[in-house]
């Protein structure tokens, strides 16, 4: 591969992770019973049962874009390959 200003040859190529994104699903049916639940026991021992019973989230999902980008080693100039 050839610098495009420079015409060298010493160029290193490298992977960039240039963006991501992040879904994020929720608890459906079964987590809402769940946090009821919890919420339930909560007061019937006075709070003590939400130190083991955690509430329940919902899932994330991220998905990351990598590009390729390629930089000359004589000169600093950097393009996309």
């Amino acid at each position: 591969m050839q610098c495009p200003k420079c015409k060298s040859e010493n160029v290193t190529v490298e992977l960039v992770q240039s963006s991501s994104k992040t879904k994020k699903h929720g608890n459906s049916l079964g987590g809402h019973v769940n946090n009821a639940a919890r919420g339930v026991t909560a007061l019937c021992t006075l709070g003590m049962s939400n130190l083991v019973w955690k509430k329940s989230k919902g899932n994330e999902k991220t998905k990351y874009k990598n590009e390729t980008m390629c930089v000359c080693q004589n000169c600093g100039k950097s393009w996309k390959a």
